[in-house]
């Protein structure tokens, strides 16, 4: 399995925005691995609740990238 990989492109592929053998490549991933589905669903849950937020108290949540550009960057701080 390879989940550094799936895990990196998770953000794109709930967004629908891979092509057609990286989403494959998830799909598939996401049937087998317990760990990176549930990593998925979390994100899918997080995005769901920040749009009803949004929609329902005109709360603005963080640009998707930009979280995902500072997460990316918290990686090699060690808290």
């Amino acid at each position: 399995m390879d989940c550094d990989k799936s895990l990196e492109l998770l953000s794109e592929y709930r967004a629908g925005v891979l092509d057609e053998s990286e989403s494959v490549f998830i799909r598939t991933h996401l049937e087998i691995c317990v760990g990176c589905l549930d990593v998925f669903k979390d994100l899918d849950s997080i995005i769901r609740m920040a749009v009803l937020m949004r929609e329902e108290n005109g709360i603005a949540y963080p640009d998707e990238q930009a979280l995902w550009a500072r997460l990316e960057l918290s990686k090699g701080i060690v808290h």
